[in-house]
């Protein structure tokens, strides 16, 4: 029942992480790129919650 679900969502989870991957390299080519990167990776930090 479960494994279709799964693997749909593994699917979409790694196509997400090569898509920000992809962007985050593109980002790092630009001039000045690298300080959106450091930026988004900041912003994304302290978004997670706290244990």
């Amino acid at each position: 029942m479960w494994g279709p679900f799964l693997g749909f969502a593994g699917t979409a989870s790694l196509r997400l992480i090569w898509s920000a991957a992809a962007i985050g390299i593109w980002l790092m080519s630009r001039p000045g790129g690298w300080a959106v990167v450091v930026v988004a990776i900041l912003v994304g930090l302290k978004l997670v919650p706290e244990p």
